[in-house]
């Protein structure tokens, strides 16, 4: 496919990045558009992401653009990069992307609905990944963000929406991490010790490794993805 090739052009990609930090010019929007779609193909998110350094600084500074097309399709980008999974711990600690995704959820704006629904979608694809726990924590108002979104539906009385769903399931996930990290150290002598007796008490050594487990379960969500 025409997107595949297109990625691996070098030329092409650096130009794309260097027109998309140019926000004033009107073809910024384009740019941010254009590497928008490219992150669509399964295959492009490892290879935009560790072959071009500057794209994930270009992506973050157009979140904060002042064009409402670029800040959308830029915040889309980085929730389809964000569902590869080589590419989540990248993503979370390029300097200021969490803040910026922050910064858009907490724009409650109907015009800017999709965009946060985007940022939201990031931020919990994002949370699959241990390595972005520390992120979430040391970001200023991210979690507190996550809570107000979260219990939105409480406090109004309305039906649950996917925005606030998201939250609410990105917050699991980061508290499945924080309990994986708290007892970590319990449950490994917990299983020696069942391995060390041969599984007795009525549960086998793996069903019982199972039952410490507790692991989440997450789908991610992309915007528009090519299969």
């Amino acid at each position: 496919m025409i997107q595949f090739i297109i990625a691996r052009d070098a030329g092409m990609i650096e130009t794309l990045i260097l027109v998309s930090t140019r926000h004033p010019s009107p073809s910024h929007s384009r740019a941010v558009a254009v590497i928008a779609h490219l992150t669509r193909h399964p295959r492009n998110s490892h290879e935009l992401v560790f072959h071009y350094g500057s794209l994930l600084p270009a992506l973050q500074s157009a979140v904060g653009s002042p064009d409402k097309e670029a800040r959308r399709y830029a915040v889309c980008a980085l929730q389809n990069l964000s569902i590869d999974k080589s590419c989540r711990a990248p993503v979370a600690h390029s300097p200021n992307v969490i803040w910026s995704l922050t910064q858009r959820c907490m724009d409650a704006s109907d015009e800017e609905y999709e965009t946060r629904t985007a940022a939201m979608a990031t931020l919990q694809n994002l949370s699959d990944e241990p390595a972005n726990v520390i992120q979430f924590t040391i970001v200023e108002n991210c979690i507190d963000t996550l809570f107000r979104v979260a219990s939105a539906d409480s406090m109004t009385g309305d039906e649950t929406d996917l925005l606030c769903f998201m939250a609410k399931n990105t917050l699991a996930t980061l508290s499945h991490w924080f309990r994986k990290i708290a007892t970590g150290g319990a449950e490994h002598g917990r299983l020696i010790e069942i391995a060390s007796s041969g599984g007795r008490g009525g549960m086998t050594s793996s069903s019982n490794k199972r039952a410490f487990l507790h692991c989440a379960t997450l789908n991610p969500t992309f915007y528009e993805l090519w299969s």
